[in-house]
């Protein structure tokens, strides 16, 4: 004979506790759940955020890549975005709050893999990434921004949340994060008219 336990208001109490903790993504979340490879032939290191809520079909995370050894050292950030449509957009473009458009690097465009030889049933892929300074990272670590990356056939709105910069700047700073309201309590910083990309990437 089996006995049956009944608990009135069990399930939905762990659903809704489980939603809060799901929804409750603070800098110190982000901070604990960077995922850290290292490259020992190269010389480097590479932390990741976990992907950046909202983005609808797109996935999009904060990267940092560190150089160990070598004449050039220190810390590569960028935006990095798997961009996901039923065409290719040729996306080749991103602009910040100022408004001016700068080129971005193309990692590569791709079909995805879904099982059957149409490719025109498949959606594409493109993965793009988006070098940002650390100066206009951390004038923007108290209130996130918005990023757009344009391309021949459309484009892509994405909103880069403060925990998760915070939360990235706080492990290359080898300290405890700070809360996101004591950041905006704190004087602000200058910021940079963009996100400051390498001479290089500049066209």
């Amino acid at each position: 004979m089996r006995t049956r336990f009944d608990f009135p208001g069990l399930i939905p109490m762990v659903i809704v506790l489980g939603a809060l903790a799901c929804a409750t993504k603070d800098a110190r979340w982000v901070n604990e759940h960077l995922e850290l490879s290292e490259n020992f032939h190269a010389g480097t290191k590479v932390l990741e955020t976990p992907p950046i809520p909202d983005t609808g079909a797109h996935r999009a995370w904060l990267r940092a890549t560190g150089r160990t050894r070598g004449p050039r050292r220190g810390a590569d950030i960028e935006l990095a975005v798997r961009a996901e449509f039923e065409d290719f957009s040729f996306l080749d473009r991103v602009s910040f709050a100022s408004g001016r458009a700068y080129p971005l690097t193309v990692v590569k465009r791709e079909n995805e893999d879904c099982g059957t030889t149409d490719i025109s049933l498949c959606n594409v892929h493109e993965d793009v990434s988006v070098r940002l300074s650390r100066k206009f990272l951390i004038a923007k670590r108290a209130t996130g921004f918005h990023v757009k990356l344009w391309g021949r056939r459309e484009s892509v709105v994405l909103f880069v949340p403060p925990e998760y910069i915070e939360g990235l700047i706080s492990r290359m700073e080898n300290r405890e994060p700070r809360p996101i309201e004591a950041l905006k309590a704190a004087p602000p910083a200058s910021v940079p008219a963009a996100a400051d990309p390498a001479a290089s990437a500049r066209r």
